[in-house]
């Protein structure tokens, strides 16, 4: 039975990691269509606007991406269809509150520091990505991987790209920054609402009616709607502080970055940053697949099934990650000039920034881990430390060194928190979810 268990995982794991590739390799086409059809100085500008709305997307959803996967995720496991429609509600009202939270943030931002115009189009691209993250991992929760990934990640940079192709009369126009952004802003907003029409809706229907029809016993029949709005409510604010200081790191980075240095510079980086992430997918791909199954099997007690569905993860994002670093150790510089010539001198922070994701590929789904368990308190604490003292560094390393000195900044709070969780896994859970999990497996597996 495990063996099968292990071949279905590793099926479905190649499906998400082939998205996710996809997703990277048409996140790159989007950065070269953008780096090839605007000004130096204007992809730098967009490069700045696109990563404070992916960072804002990521800081001002309130946690209810976590939330709303996690809870659907154990209450369909427990045959809670009551609990499942509500927490729904909940998250989605609060995800409501951060989209506006989100425009509103941009406009001042925009008012009071007499920003660059394409600033204006990154709220609704904020509001865009907000929306697509929700809905993706309402469908996460309901077992539907596919279809959670392919608006978003798989039709949406194409779709986009072809569209301002078409406005522009062929494929070698001249653009700018906001002209591009409204483009990816109106298109995923478009997408977002085709795919709670058409896929969202129906398949909530169905998840609703065949969970009723399992009539599933669930272990714990006495918590009422009041007690679990009370732990909603607690654990939206742990996950939110945990996924803001976790996932908007990155992205926030370029933001620092454009105070210190000029756009054309800031553009650099940008192209760098972006092309280092490619390390990074694999390890996300398996966690969009793996991160209810951690949910599931910690609610039933299942700890070898736990530690299997750990381990295949560690293992394989570690396997990728390196092949991708031997990759962009000899070509990453070769990637950059394709872009623009001139981005050929942030080779060395693509290769800083690159040891860092490769280290988080090694410690496996640690975050995930200590999030789809129920210890997003104590994962908050780590990412606290670290963060903190991380994000001090990024900016007096900027400050100082410029992008190099962000890229350094990366490397170490990336690489400082994962290496925490797994020490704190392997002492609290009995799991360890980096590479070292199927070699000196922990004594509570082996119980």
């Amino acid at each position: 039975m495990a063996a099968n268990s292990n071949r279905r995982l590793a099926g479905r794991g190649a499906i998400s990691i082939a998205i996710r590739f996809l997703s990277a390799g048409l996140g790159f086409a989007l950065v070269f269509a953008m780096a090839r059809w605007m000004p130096t100085d204007e992809f730098g500008h967009f490069g700045y606007a696109f990563s404070l709305a992916t960072a804002l997307s990521v800081m001002l959803d309130f946690g209810q991406c976590r939330l709303i996967l996690r809870s659907l995720s154990t209450y369909s496991e427990r045959g809670r269809t009551d609990l499942m429609s509500a927490v729904l509600r909940f998250s989605l009202m609060v995800s409501v509150v951060g989209i506006l939270a989100s425009v509103l943030v941009i406009l001042l931002w925009s008012s009071l520091s007499h920003a660059h115009p394409s600033i204006i189009p990154a709220a609704a691209l904020t509001a865009g990505m907000i929306l697509a993250d929700f809905q993706a991992n309402l469908l996460r929760g309901l077992g539907n991987l596919v279809r959670s990934l392919v608006p978003k990640e798989i039709v949406w940079r194409p779709l986009a790209i072809s569209l301002m192709a078409l406005a522009g009369g062929g494929l070698t126009i001249v653009t700018d920054a906001t002209t591009a952004l409204w483009f990816l802003a109106i298109t995923l907003l478009v997408l977002n609402a085709l795919q709670l029409l058409f896929i969202v809706r129906p398949r909530w229907r169905r998840a609703l009616a065949q969970i009723a029809a399992a009539e599933r016993v669930d272990p714990t029949p006495d918590e009422t709607l009041d007690a679990a709005k009370s732990m909603w409510r607690k654990s939206s604010v742990r996950l939110w502080l945990a996924t803001a200081m976790n996932a908007a790191i990155t992205p926030l980075s370029v933001v620092v970055v454009g105070q210190f240095i000029s756009p054309a510079e800031t553009g650099a980086f940008f192209a760098a940053v972006r092309v280092a992430t490619i390390i990074a997918f694999p390890l996300q791909g398996l966690n969009l697949l793996t991160a209810p199954m951690l949910a599931r099997n910690y609610a039933a007690n299942n700890l070898a099934q736990l530690q299997r569905v750990a381990s295949f993860t560690a293992i394989a994002s570690t396997a990728m990650a390196l092949l991708g670093a031997v990759i962009l150790g000899f070509f990453g510089a070769q990637l950059l000039d394709l872009l623009n010539p001139s981005f050929s001198t942030s080779a060395t922070a693509l290769l800083v920034i690159m040891a860092g994701f490769v280290i988080a590929a090694i410690c496996g789904s640690s975050g995930q881990l200590m999030n789809m368990t129920g210890h997003d308190r104590e994962f908050l604490k780590i990412l606290a430390t670290f963060n903190i003292v991380g994000f001090a560094a990024l900016l007096l390393l900027t400050r100082e060194f410029g992008a190099i000195g962000a890229a350094w900044g990366l490397l170490v709070v990336k690489a400082g928190w994962n290496i925490a969780v797994v020490i704190w896994a392997r002492r609290n859970l009995g799991i360890d979810p980096s590479i070292l999990g199927p070699i000196f497996v922990p004594k509570a597996v082996v119980k």
